[in-house]
């Protein structure tokens, strides 16, 4: 029998993937979980455009099962640009967005686009885990730019400059941030975008969680660097989507066609019925209030997880995160290790979390808690355990 391609050593399964595996293990034996893990939000998308889209189901129309262009449908990417105006001043022609099938789909499309064997790209640690194994799958290397807790895992620019070289080919940032919260600070998106013109470098900006945002503002790195600026997005997140898989990617003009085209190659065509409905909804009275309510409830799960974490973990170290769906904990003073922690904690106590691990080669004592996708009462229980747990193990 032939083998398979060296390629696949390099990706990994993915940590909420395994997790998710194990708790639907524990739900057939009946046991409740109780999901601090999941970056899946709880709040449906709003109810007025559900409706529509209820009517759209009954038209006797092809619309939306049918194929689109390769790049989304142009109304579908008009009321991104749209959006992307009224949200951050960001001005972006439709001609520069594709439309992908989903944020994993928007990132593999842009580092295909952008690598080769050789080639090196500066990923900050602790970030999402996603990007390594997909930079390494092409064939490149990752030097990794520690951020720290003490300094609210902002990037040190001086410390970017020592990493980045003649085979530095992109920077990766995600902000909000996943696993931290931390939202890139003013000073540091100039001091970047400097670097990247003088070392002549991308910068991919992975902005998953850009209206979700409790304190402070999202910088739009694309207006300070246009030229070299390429931003992955997601539907996921906002409007609450994530089964229906639908993102995309802005940036400059020379860059879009390469990756519709790999997009195309990868699915085709993004999907139809989830691009009518974002439409509907980036276009809705709905969107700005919708975002604003979400953006209060999940302020408030957040402070009831941070509230708990100094309760029943006292000792932990965190930053209050200002954006995103999580917070990221370093239990060093309780476990050595999170990940082993993380896995005693779903098969004795029913909470599931992500070990810290996975996003960091540093914080390898450190678990991600998620406080979007469960009530208030159940992440306060779910924390009280996780302290009961650090004490027994």
């Amino acid at each position: 029998m032939r083998g398979f391609s060296s390629k696949i050593g390099a990706l990994r399964e993915s940590p909420t993937r395994k997790i998710d595996e194990l708790r639907e293990k524990l739900k057939r034996e009946n046991r409740d979980v109780i999901l601090l893990s999941t970056g899946q939000p709880s709040v449906p998308p709003p109810r007025e455009v559900r409706e529509a889209m209820k009517n759209l189901l009954g038209v006797d129309s092809m619309e939306l099962y049918g194929y689109t262009p390769s790049l989304g449908t142009y109304e579908a990417r008009e009321a991104i640009s749209e959006d992307l105006k009224r949200l951050g001043g960001v001005d972006v022609p439709p001609e520069q967005i594709v439309l992908t099938a989903g944020g994993q789909a928007a990132m593999f499309s842009t580092l295909a686009t952008l690598l080769e064997a050789g080639d090196e790209v500066v990923v900050t640690d602790p970030t999402y885990f996603g990007y390594r194994p997909l930079i390494e799958y092409f064939g490149a290397s990752v030097k990794y730019l520690r951020t720290r807790l003490e300094d609210g895992f902002q990037p040190r620019p001086e410390e970017l400059r020592s990493l980045v070289g003649r085979r530095t080919k992109a920077l990766v940032l995600v902000s909000p941030d996943n696993p931290t919260g931390r939202t890139l600070k003013p000073e540091a998106a100039k001091a970047i975008v400097d670097l990247a013109r003088d070392y002549d470098f991308w910068i991919i900006v992975d902005e998953a969680y850009k209206t979700l945002i409790y304190e402070g503002g999202h910088v739009y790195l694309y207006k300070l660097a246009p030229e070299r600026t390429i931003s992955i997005n997601t539907f996921s997140k906002d409007p609450a989507i994530p089964g229906w898989r639908l993102g995309y990617v802005y940036g400059p003009p020379e860059v879009m066609p390469k990756i519709k085209l790999m997009n195309e190659e990868m699915v085709y065509c993004p999907p139809s019925f989830a691009q009518k409905m974002v439409t509907l909804y980036l276009r809705s009275e709905a969107r700005m209030r919708y975002v604003r309510e979400v953006v209060e409830i999940y302020r408030q799960r957040r402070d009831v997880a941070v509230s708990a974490l100094r309760k029943y973990l006292p000792e932990a170290r965190f930053v209050v995160p200002s954006g995103s769906m999580f917070v990221f904990v370093d239990l060093s003073s309780y476990v050595l290790d999170g990940e082993s922690f993380a896995k005693q904690l779903l098969e004795r106590y029913g909470v599931a979390v992500v070990p810290g691990s996975y996003f960091s080669e540093v914080y390898k004592a450190a678990v991600r808690i998620s406080f979007v996708s469960e009530t208030p009462e159940r992440i306060e229980e779910g924390i009280r355990r996780m302290g009961e747990a650090a004490g027994a193990l």
